[in-house]
């Protein structure tokens, strides 16, 4: 595959949720046995012309440790912002 078709993603995931009101941040809700980050960190990685991901996250959090990505070769994690846009750019910054 030529490497001008390759791309690389940035997924802002430091929200905390607020208002939706669960017991934990929406990325980390369960859906068919994963969490919803696991389902999208999974798909992206798997695509052909994905060179790599790289995840915006909350200084804070303390879900994201608890998550096995050790299958992942091509995920990278960025500083999550106080908004979504702070955490696409620290994303951005990060490639």
């Amino acid at each position: 595959m030529n490497s001008l078709n390759r791309f690389w993603c940035v997924v802002p995931a430091a929200g905390v949720g607020s208002r939706m009101a669960a017991a934990v941040p929406k990325q980390y809700l369960q859906l068919h046995g994963k969490t919803v980050i696991e389902h999208t960190l999974s798909r992206l990685s798997s695509h052909p012309q994905i060179s790599g991901v790289v995840v915006a996250i909350s200084a804070g959090d303390e879900h994201w440790q608890q998550l096995d990505l050790s299958s992942y070769n091509n995920i990278h994690v960025a500083e999550g912002g106080a908004e979504r846009c702070h955490s696409v750019l620290n994303g951005l910054q990060l490639l």
